[in-house]
């Protein structure tokens, strides 16, 4: 496990065991009260990568951060172990996929009937309409294998439904795909090319 500068001080028994395991300890960012909800984004984290919490609100604060609100029996799957004195640790990536999750879901359920007949009046799609859509034309987030975009697959679990759906949780509305054929070639309206896809 690493040492860092501002770590939490953990009992022997808890270091040993993070120690063996090869836990290491990535500092999270500091947990204080917003008004707004902070975004996390899709991103690269090891298997063995920690957060340590002084406590446990102080762990369920983390979440309150990114979320209206928190099930504590949905956040303690990610507790890896806890320390002698009430210390958290949980494991990184197992807090991202739950904030990123709840945050999905939060944004469709916060989608009204009138900003649906809004969106189809525009000729547009909903974020579900569009993960309908792009599944039956079988396309991927990762297509172009980016830097930023080529762990996708794993952190989804290469679930692509899943991946869809974060993707058009960014947006209240999204543009129809819309291809052509032309002497048996498929063609790209602005529309695919837009999307980058």
């Amino acid at each position: 496990m690493n040492n860092k500068k501002n770590t939490i001080r953990l009992d022997f028994k808890t270091w040993l065991f993070l120690h063996l395991t090869k836990a290491v300890e990535t500092e999270h960012i500091p947990v204080v009260e917003e008004k707004n909800k902070k975004i996390m984004d899709v991103k690269d984290s090891r298997s063995n990568e920690i957060y340590i919490f002084k406590n446990y609100e102080e762990y369920r604060n983390f979440f309150l951060m990114y979320l209206n609100d928190v099930d504590n029996d949905l956040i303690n799957l990610a507790i890896y172990t806890k320390g002698s004195k009430g210390q958290i640790v949980a494991l990184k990536g197992l807090c991202e996929r739950i904030i990123v999750k709840r945050k999905v879901k939060e944004f469709l359920n916060s989608i009204t009937q009138e900003q649906i007949n809004n969106i189809h009046s525009k000729g547009k799609l909903t974020p579900l309409e569009a993960v309908k859509q792009w599944e039956a034309f079988d396309l991927c987030i990762e297509g172009s294998k980016t830097f930023f975009l080529k762990n996708r697959c794993e952190y989804f679990d290469y679930n692509c439904h899943e991946c869809l759906m974060e993707t058009a949780s960014h947006k209240l509305e999204h543009d129809k795909i819309n291809f052509s054929l032309n002497n048996s070639i498929i063609e790209e309206t602005e529309v695919t090319k837009k999307l980058n896809l």
